[in-house]
């Protein structure tokens, strides 16, 4: 089977008919839900970010609680990154 034909969240044939491409990412309606509260999204009211779906409500309540999209996504703080980088221009100076 062809990458293109398999759905991004359970890695499973999408058929045409239940098939959604978001993203340039294809998905199952079923499978195209928020990855905190597993609701069924719509193409109106998703946030994707960082490869990861998420319905608004809770894209803005995972903001809410750090600050910031990726501390409350659980990305890596861009903190933890600049530091690295500030790090390394150093040792190369």
């Amino acid at each position: 089977e062809k990458k293109t034909e398999l759905c991004t969240v359970c890695r499973r044939r999408a058929y045409p008919m239940d098939a959604l491409i978001v993203d340039k990412k294809k998905y199952h309606k079923s499978c195209f839900c928020c990855e905190h509260c597993r609701n069924k999204l719509s193409l109106g009211n998703y946030v994707s970010l960082h490869g990861h779906l998420y319905c608004l409500p809770h894209y803005k309540q995972l903001l809410k609680s750090k600050g910031n999209y990726d501390d409350g996504l659980g990305q890596r703080p861009p903190s933890k990154w600049c530091s690295k980088r500030k790090e390394l221009s150093h040792r190369y100076n």
